[in-house]
């Protein structure tokens, strides 16, 4: 009951706030009467018909008498002939035959089958002795002899180049 009575109280309020309703006529105050056109876009839209009809009619009669139309020649005039398609269509075949060779030739060059190793003696040998069966361990000493002549030649080859002046990159 107290709620309802404060709901009152604010309704009442709200309107005594509000603009009062004013019930008289408006007749005496009406507009003075216009001439009003149709407007700009109403003409351009018939006039757009109008020329498409006559347009039309035009490119008809000329193709019943035999002759290209106006249209036509205008069309005709500004396409280049076949002879430049064929031209550009071959050069243009033999860019893509030449840059699908050259994909070709890139994607067949994968990555190296096989990596050098760095310490072959220790690759080899880096299993524990254990559950081995006699025989089953591979003599590798002529991969150990190989890597080794490898290295022994890259390090005469470095020495070659440091002999000449050249500068020699700690790295290599």
């Amino acid at each position: 009951m107290f709620f309802a009575r404060r709901s009152v109280a604010s309704a009442r309020l709200l309107l005594r706030n509000q603009q009062p309703r004013r019930f008289d006529s408006h007749a005496a105050h009406h507009a003075a009467p216009v001439n009003e056109s149709f407007g700009r876009s109403f003409y351009v839209t018939i006039g757009t018909f109008a020329s498409c009809y006559v347009l039309y009619r035009l490119t008809k009669a000329n193709e019943e008498s035999g002759s290209p139309s106006w249209i036509s020649n205008l069309i005709q005039k500004w396409t280049p002939s076949e002879q430049v398609f064929e031209q550009r269509n071959a050069i243009r075949t033999a860019v893509m035959e030449k840059a699908a060779s050259d994909r070709h030739l890139f994607a067949s060059q994968g990555p190296r089958e096989t990596f050098e190793l760095k310490q072959p003696e220790v690759s080899f040998n880096a299993v524990p002795p254990y559950n081995v069966s006699p025989g089953q361990n591979a003599d590798l000493s002529h991969v150990v002899a190989h890597y080794q002549r490898q290295n022994q030649e890259l390090e005469e080859a470095r020495v070659a180049r440091m002999k000449d002046g050249k500068v020699v990159s700690l790295y290599e």
